[in-house]
């Protein structure tokens, strides 16, 4: 008699039916914070609490199947925004750079990018679940917390955690802080730390922005101090390039050579590990259960579909955009061979850092310029070459950003003994929910906040920006800070085999993403961070109020930007407040309350989180 065990239908229903509203909404709202901040953090713990608090009084007897399915669908949408909004902007911040007509976002074309990057990344990850649920070693953060938050809530259903207590706060603090800035009653930052370095000055920010905190407190205290540092550096060399009179975007080039030699390093090491894992199977040393990893030949057929019918949409895209037959072949082929290594190496960053401290944008990064040399190869240019290219990088990044969020809900399922492939169909569902809702955002964030400006500086698409820039108009790459970058990243690679000799996980990744983000983003993410450490007094640990509360800081933040940007569409307008007296003291008061707020939620745990 087999031991795997299949969701009931009533909860695989629901479960899908309940995650593809999630998948929609969150999808949506988070855009927003992924303009602002460059960083998404992996939901699915905060769609398990959220599902088990809600829906909990009526899936008793099959808790684990409802949860287990709702979280597989509901963190899709997320991930389709990390695919568009690192990504997307590349036009209207380049147009805008060039003095260019910023055009704007045309949705129906990124639902159809998004749309070819879901059925790819769901087609080449489901295909590949023996070659990433097969290897012990790989820790699985968040698969791993789902896993305890399912199991609490089936073994004890009202163990609940208090909605009233962690979320609400969260959301309350996210919202209403998002306001007061909006109308500038809150200032961005309560003080500047100023320190002379080789006799430039460099200042760094202590911002007081919920978002930043949400996600340090969502994040591990490693991978939050290799962000803080990366954007130390972004700091330190602003202040030199600035006053040697070298660009402003000097800092973006440090961090793409670093990210490319982090992303050389973690395709190597996935390649060697792929081949380590594949001899284990052979060897029969592998411990798992095979009934559980198996895929039906009518779901396997799926899956293929799925690569050819996403395969056809980025096809059709090119040749709407008028693409040679040349073109056609040339970046299909490498398209889809970088979809199917990247995804794959996605996957597994996610799985041993998490998805939340996975660097997607690295892997990205490597993909756009790949198929930006094979632009120009085949005689792309100017700014009409950059448009064509993007479209095809955001089916790439969705693509390797689902897997990266696909990996950790299969683990999810394999942990509580349910079969794999039963959630393949709500994966598929909340990807295309997320491949709807999100360009829809995005054509509000630009429409209201205009993307790539202060409030809104998509640190990846900027960066990406530059990048093509000199790709395909100024045909110049800045020789100096490549070189100074390309070391760094050695040095961070070096630190990250170290770590791991140790047991410690110190992405070389996370670090070049620090540098090129906003010094400030790095500072509140460690301030986040740091406040989850004083609660929980472990650098691992993560408690079920302490998961709501930071999830709820980063939706209400997101929550009103969305609202905002719908108001203003709508032609209404919120204004702000002149000569308010008490910016400074009110400042300080909701940067102590953030503090507390969310140490203390660390800090209360139930008996059975003990």
């Amino acid at each position: 008699m087999s031991n795997v065990l299949e969701p009931s239908l009533k909860s695989k229903k629901a479960g899908i039916a309940f995650g593809f509203v999630i998948s929609f909404v969150l999808g949506a709202a988070f855009v927003f914070s992924a303009l602002k901040a460059g960083i998404t953090p992996g939901i699915s713990p905060l769609v398990v609490l959220f599902g088990w608090v809600a829906m909990g009084a009526f899936f008793k007897k099959d808790m684990k199947g409802f949860l287990a399915m709702a979280q597989v669908t509901g963190s899709a949408g997320v991930a389709v925004t990390a695919g568009v909004a690192f990504v997307a902007p590349i036009i209207q911040i380049l147009a805008a750079e060039l003095g260019e007509p910023v055009p704007p976002v045309d949705i129906l074309s990124l639902i159809l990018s998004s749309a070819a990057g879901c059925f790819l990344g769901w087609g080449f990850v489901g295909l590949a679940t023996e070659r990433f649920l097969t290897d012990p070693k790989l820790p699985a953060p968040e698969a791993v917390a789902c896993d305890r938050l399912i199991q609490t809530a089936a073994d004890n259903p009202q163990a609940r955690p208090p909605l009233m207590l962690s979320l609400v706060p969260g959301l309350l603090f996210g919202f209403v802080m998002a306001f007061l800035s909006q109308i500038k009653v809150l200032k961005a930052s309560i003080y500047d730390l100023k320190f002379t370095l080789s006799g430039v000055e460099t200042k760094l920010p202590l911002p007081i922005n919920p978002l930043y905190f949400g996600i340090g407190a969502l994040l591990t205290v490693p991978t939050a101090v290799l962000i803080f540092f990366g954007g130390l550096l972004n700091a330190v060399v602003k202040g030199m390039s600035a006053a040697q009179g070298m660009p402003g975007t000097t800092f973006r080039w440090v961090g793409g050579a670093a990210m490319v030699v982090a992303v050389v390093y973690s395709l190597i090491a996935y390649i060697i590990e792929g081949r380590k894992t594949r001899n284990a199977l052979a060897d029969k040393e592998a411990d798992y259960n095979a009934e559980q990893l198996e895929i039906p030949d009518d779901r396997r057929k799926q899956l293929l579909g799925s690569i050819v019918f996403g395969a056809i949409l980025l096809l059709a895209m090119m040749i709407y955009s008028g693409a040679t037959i040349v073109g056609l072949v040339a970046l299909g082929i490498v398209a889809l061979l970088l979809i199917f290594f990247l995804s794959g190496l996605g996957a597994l960053l996610s799985l041993q850092v998490g998805s939340s401290a996975s660097p997607v944008s690295g892997t990205v990064f490597m993909g756009m310029l790949v198929l930006s040399l094979v632009g120009l190869a085949i005689g792309l240019e100017g700014i009409q070459g950059v448009y064509f290219l993007v479209p095809i990088i955001v089916a790439a990044c969705v693509a390797i950003c689902a897997s990266n969020d696909s990996s950790q809900d299969y683990k999810t399922m394999q942990f509580n003994g349910l079969k794999v492939s039963s959630s393949f169909v709500g994966q598929i569902v909340g990807l295309l929910g997320g491949a709807i809702s999100v360009p829809l955002a995005v054509y509000v964030a630009h429409e209201t906040g205009t993307l790539g400006s202060e409030a809104l500086p998509a640190p990846q698409a900027a960066f990406f920006a530059t990048v093509l820039k000199s790709l395909f108009i100024q045909s110049d790459i800045p020789l100096m800070p490549v070189l100074a970058g390309t070391g760094l990243g050695l040095v961070a690679v070096t630190v990250e085999i170290i770590g791991k000799r140790k047991g410690i996980i110190l992405s070389s990744l996370a670090f070049a993403v620090g540098i090129y983000l906003p010094s400030y983003i790095g500072t509140g993410i460690l301030l986040g961070s740091l406040a989850r450490l004083s609660g929980t007094k472990s650098v691992t640990k993560i408690t079920h109020r302490g998961i709501l509360t930071a999830a709820g800081l980063i939706t209400g933040d997101a929550l009103f930007a969305l609202l905002f940007g719908i108001l203003a569409i709508a032609g209404m307008e919120i204004a702000g407040v002149e000569g308010f007296n008490y910016q400074t003291s009110l400042s300080v008061l909701f940067f102590v309350g953030l503090l507390l707020t969310t140490a203390i939620n660390y800090a209360k745990t139930s008996a059975i989180e003990k």
